[in-house]
């Protein structure tokens, strides 16, 4: 019976065997078809999380050269490629700029920020290093823990221009997932699940871009809201603005704990063509008649008490503006006026008039504008 009995138990272990050996083939397979497909079409570069963990790390050591730091290739999606020493050369001046896209976009000036301040500041510096940390659709949230990263690192100060990526922001944390991102990681271990992931982030990307074009093209007042499922109630945008001022205050203390200088900034945003959905646009139409009328200080303020009331807003306003000087006084830090100084710059004081490529991102003359308050102001920081 005892021999009767254990061949059953084998015939039993041969028949899950044979039942799921073909499916393991088959797995196996396919990962390493997968495998093959990325050597000619490599995975999409992924930030699991999308830098709202508490792990997340926006610079890593060079894995060719363990004395330099560069940004995690996970963040190059949303983030400069940056490269620079771990430990920062006698002589040297370091800065790390925070901020959203406007600050990314403007890479491209900060070699000859770099080169005036060199001159200006010498012969104390013999180099001057700015590191852009701009991340593209980035708010405060991220930039808090960003900027507790880079306090490690030696800067000697630090440049903060941030306030249109507050409301957006709350959107990216929804999609973050952030509560499955050890299993995300868990999963796209494979190479089968990346092409997946690829496939539908593919899909999704050519229906955003079909969205775009179609209101490009659409002759009626834009849709900007397509994204956007959620519209704040007057509680909720007061309650954005307190963590706003929450967390732009943390990144002050931070710095200030460290003995690192600050320069903050005023944010300009495009009143001329603003992004607008719904009500708010209508509304916006008032405005537009009175710089017909060329009524262009009333038509101001009546287009910044709409950008300040609407929800959602995809924009700097009056409220984000109004806590970063009050910050600045109440600190005692020099104030970048960006705002003011696109102001005094276009024709009849409207942002947008000359200086925007959209609704929230200077063009180049708008970005040299930015960049020169922001010299005035360091030239200040570091001589108090």
């Amino acid at each position: 019976m005892n021999e009767i009995a254990r061949q059953k138990n084998i015939s039993k272990k041969k028949m899950v065997l044979f039942t799921f050996l073909p499916l393991v083939i088959l797995l196996v397979s396919l990962e390493l078809i997968a495998r093959v497909v990325e050597i000619w079409l490599p995975p999409m570069v992924t930030d699991i999380g999308l830098g709202f963990t508490e792990d997340s790390r926006l610079f890593i050591s060079d894995p060719y050269d363990s004395r330099y730091l560069i940004t995690h290739p996970n963040k190059t999606v949303a983030f400069q490629n940056q490269r620079f020493l771990k430990n920062k050369p006698s002589g040297t001046l370091r800065i790390f700029f925070l901020g959203g896209s406007s600050v990314n976009y403007v890479n491209y000036e900060l070699p000859n920020l770099s080169e005036r301040l060199r001159e200006k500041l010498k012969p104390k510096y013999r180099n001057v290093e700015i590191i852009n940390c701009g991340g593209l659709s980035y708010g405060t949230h991220r930039l808090v823990l960003i900027a507790r990263e880079i306090v490690n690192y030696e800067p000697d100060l630090v440049m903060i221009y941030s306030a249109h990526n507050e409301f957006e922001e709350i959107e990216q944390l929804h999609l973050a997932r952030i509560q499955s991102t050890r299993l995300q990681k868990i999963l796209y271990s494979s190479a089968v699940m990346r092409f997946i992931r690829d496939r539908i982030a593919t899909y999704q990307i050519s229906q955003l871009e079909k969205e775009h074009n179609r209101r490009m093209l659409a002759q009626s007042l834009p849709d900007a809201g397509k994204g956007w499922n959620h519209v704040f109630t007057p509680e909720e945008i007061a309650e954005r603005m307190e963590k706003y001022k929450n967390n732009l205050n943390e990144i002050i203390q931070l710095c200030k704990e460290k003995n690192i200088k600050i320069v903050i900034a005023t944010v300009p945003s495009n009143y001329i063509k603003p992004n607008l959905i719904g009500k708010s646009a209508e509304e916006y139409e008032q405005v537009f008649q009175l710089i017909r009328e060329e009524k262009y200080k009333e038509a101001y303020e009546l287009g910044r008490k709409i950008i300040r009331e609407t929800s959602p807003r995809h924009q700097s306003s009056d409220l984000e503006n109004n806590i970063v000087r009050e910050l600045a006084e109440i600190n005692n830090i020099p104030l970048a006026d960006v705002l003011s100084a696109v102001e005094q710059a276009e024709p009849h004081h409207i942002p947008g008039e000359t200086l925007f490529n959209d609704h929230c991102h200077l063009n180049p003359e708008g970005n040299k504008i930015m960049i020169h308050t922001f010299e005035e102001k360091i030239i200040q920081a570091l001589s108090e």
